[in-house]
């Protein structure tokens, strides 16, 4: 019996080693197999095309095919829910936009929260920019202002939709500005700038890119330096209102990353910002390659989301 039992423990002992060991065994091999990417939106958008563009570069960094799962459908939640429910292995990761973090979760009713997720980097930023038709009577957002407060409701602003960041941003610079101006929703960006250039809307909250593509002018950028695509308008900064505003995104993965395989990751993304060819993409999608690490990043979301938390109660209080 006393044979027995010291065997029974033996093997006890050596299993508890072993699987102690898994763990770092399984952070010096990362990554030993096909990493997957999962997009919350579909194939063919802006999100869609950062990924991608990071994938290819990750995959290089890491020695194994990266694959992108598109999983649209909830303005964002369900592809983010899905990547808080798997293993927190290294082996699915997300490239999430800003909204799904930091609005969507204060405005229904969503199956993660902030703390379900380990923030890898922040890769790209784009800044908002406050749109007008090109013959506008507004050249500034002073002008703006002196008119608005003069003929309170008298303008109109849109917005991709409500809640969305550029509705958030459009509500923190009236109330920065004391102004009101009526808000119209649009389901895109062309049928905006559609409604802007034939004077059915005076203003449009939306990426710098969209203003060049669409021939729009720009009565103020909402960065901290003026913005590469529109060298000529000056920022809100400049204009004696601060505040900023961007489209952005990062990289994240299910809460409870192994140091050794975050620590993997996060070289990857040094090296997907350090590219080239990462750079070019988001100069194509009017984007900037904007890289926080880790703790940065985590601090920068949770920062963002409390903003926006007192702006959507306080936007949508009574509705």
């Amino acid at each position: 019996m006393k044979t027995e039992f010291k065997n029974n423990t033996r093997r006890l002992l050596t299993s508890l080693a072993l699987v102690a060991i898994v763990p770092l065994a399984s952070a010096q091999d990362y990554p030993n197999k096909p990493v997957k990417v999962i997009v919350p939106f579909p194939a063919g958008g802006s999100t869609d095309l950062m990924a991608r563009a990071t994938a290819r570069e990750l995959a290089e960094t890491l020695g194994q095919n990266v694959v992108v799962d598109n999983r649209g459908g909830g303005a964002g939640t369900i592809g983010v829910a899905a990547l808080a429910r798997e293993r927190p292995d290294g082996y699915t990761l997300g490239v999430v936009p800003a909204a799904t973090l930091v609005n969507q979760p204060h405005m229904r009713r969503t199956p993660y929260d902030l703390d379900q997720f380990d923030y890898i980097c922040q890769l790209f930023s784009s800044p908002m920019a406050l749109a007008v038709k090109p013959d506008s009577p507004f050249e500034n957002l002073n002008q703006l202002v002196d008119y608005a407060k003069e003929h309170p409701n008298e303008l109109t602003y849109g917005t991709p939709g409500p809640g969305t960041l550029m509705h958030l941003a459009m509500e923190q610079f009236l109330q920065l500005a004391d102004i009101e101006l009526e808000h119209v929703t649009f389901t895109g960006d062309a049928p905006a700038a559609t409604a802007l250039l034939g004077g059915h809307i005076d203003l449009y909250m939306s990426m710098t890119n969209v203003v060049n593509d669409r021939g729009l002018a720009s009565i103020g950028v909402f960065s901290e330096e003026p913005a590469p695509s529109l060298p000529e308008v000056e920022t809100a900064i400049e204009q004696g209102y601060d505040i900023t505003a961007a489209w952005w995104g990062g990289l994240v993965a299910p809460q409870g990353l192994e140091d050794g395989i975050k620590s993997r990751l996060v070289e990857g993304c040094q090296s997907v910002v350090d590219a080239e060819r990462f750079a070019q993409t988001l100069e194509d999608l009017g984007a900037d390659v904007h890289f926080r690490d880790p703790d940065d990043f985590e601090a920068y979301v949770r920062g963002i989301s409390e903003t926006n938390a007192q702006l959507i109660e306080t936007v949508f209080k009574g509705e």
